[in-house]
């Protein structure tokens, strides 16, 4: 008796967690290019050869077959020569362990989908279309203990059903990844044409191009700081490096928050690094790794909370420090409410001369941060707190990265006699934002 060939498969190392079957939500979403579609396939056609499944494959619209995702998983099983596979125009079967796909759109079929039975897996292509309602259909339908629910999708609006539910907030037991075409382009896999397509969106409309193959949403709010066009200008701007090196810190508070450190030379973004859960002194000792010892480094560190240590351990050890309160007075309170404000329309005022890093959550940092106009006509940052409680993280990299390029700052601080502290700061520290 013969034995079948041996088939050499490509799996990209960021969608191996479809094959982790402890999670009960997956969800990647993300650009065109990115192969999220063909790997969820792919990875599901795998898991089936191994066990009996049935796997729901919907969308919120389904008007005939040819709608679904039949087709892609066709291709591969015939592409891969899966001879274990029946493909029927309306089901896909395993003969050997009875594994099941079946096709149904959730909007115009609920009460069918509501009524089906024993779903071991729901994969949501297309997820930006699905609306609360059919949400609220499909989850509670799959039940069965070790289910599990997949997402794909492209944003379409900020505010997606699919993306508030799971990306916004955290969620007990769920995966979520962003993926752009990126991911094919460092392992070799991103297709001539896609990239002429995506260079001719590039050229006609950057915004355009973020929605398309970035996978940001649409629209901008009309009260955001800095418009997505202006970043992904920067994030492209090739610009020299002459001037002086500065380093913007943010200090992790608690939870996910980060630790990020971002340097410049005169008026390019040249290094960034990201931390999680370091104590002060760790902190500290990434810090002067990262300025290579370089005591002539002006270095910004937040200051408020939990940046106050970081800030005296870098005094101590000889460092230029600059400290800096959001919560603390602008240099001009005529325009501003806080320092905070000002720093970021600072950045908004330079933004057409400066090089940052093409950086998916510095972006979507950058671009979603609101400001509100004040009792006195002056423009205010809306605060982390609110921006937190509309579903983002918070905001580090963006915080960073102001902190790094701002100038209005007050002079650095090389030492000080502990007693001459509240009178170097002016007792802002007690402040906070």
């Amino acid at each position: 008796m013969g034995t079948e060939p041996t088939v050499r498969i490509k799996f990209l190392e960021e969608y191996e967690e479809l094959f982790n079957e402890d999670w009960r939500n997956i969800v990647f979403y993300g650009g065109r290019g990115s192969g999220k579609s063909q790997h969820v396939a792919l990875a599901l056609i795998l898991r089936g050869r191994q066990k009996k499944l049935r796997i729901l494959c919907t969308r919120e619209l389904q008007n005939t077959i040819a709608d679904s995702v039949h087709k892609l998983l066709s291709d591969i099983i015939n592409n891969y020569g899966f001879t274990d596979y029946e493909i029927t125009d309306k089901v896909i079967r395993n003969a050997l362990t009875g594994t099941e796909f079946f096709f149904k759109g959730l909007r115009h079929n609920a009460t069918e989908v509501k009524s089906t039975e024993g779903i071991d897996i729901a994969w949501v292509e297309e997820a930006q279309s699905i609306s609360e309602a059919s949400l609220k259909v499909l989850i509670p339908t799959v039940r069965k203990p070790g289910s599990q629910l997949i997402y794909t999708f492209n944003r379409m609006n900020e505010l997606d059903p699919v993306y508030v539910r799971y990306c916004k907030t955290e969620r007990a037991r769920t995966y979520v990844r962003k993926v752009n075409y990126d991911v094919l382009e460092r392992a070799g896999l991103f297709p001539a044409e896609l990239r002429e397509e995506m260079e001719a969106d590039k050229r006609t409309s950057l915004d355009l191009y973020a929605h398309v193959w970035l996978g940001e949403p649409i629209a901008q709010s009309d009260t955001a700081i800095l418009s997505r066009t202006a970043i992904l200008e920067a994030m492209q701007r090739k610009v020299d490096d002459e001037g002086a090196i500065e380093v913007g810190v943010d200090v992790a508070r608690m939870g996910d928050d980060r630790t990020v450190f971002k340097m410049r030379k005169g008026l390019k973004e040249t290094k960034t690094k990201t931390y999680t859960k370091l104590r002060t002194t760790e902190v500290c000792d990434k810090l002067e790794l990262f300025v290579d010892h370089d005591k002539t480094v002006l270095i910004k560190i937040d200051d408020t909370g939990v940046g106050g240590g970081v800030t005296d351990e870098m005094i101590v050890r000889g460092y230029s420090v600059m400290p800096l309160n959001f919560g603390a007075a602008a240099s001009d309170p005529d325009k501003y409410p806080n320092l905070i404000s000002e720093a970021w329309f600072y950045l908004a005022s330079i933004i057409d001369t400066i090089q940052i890093e093409m950086n998916d959550d510095l972006l979507m940092e950058l671009s979603t941060r609101q400001w509100k106009m004040d009792s006195k006509g002056r423009r205010g940052v809306e605060s982390k707190a609110d921006y937190k409680k509309r579903g983002f993280r918070s905001p580090d990299n963006a915080d960073a990265l102001i902190m790094c390029f701002y100038n209005n700052a007050p002079a650095p601080i090389d030492d000080y006699e502990e007693d001459d502290w509240d009178s170097i700061t002016g007792g802002l520290l007690d402040e906070s934002f």
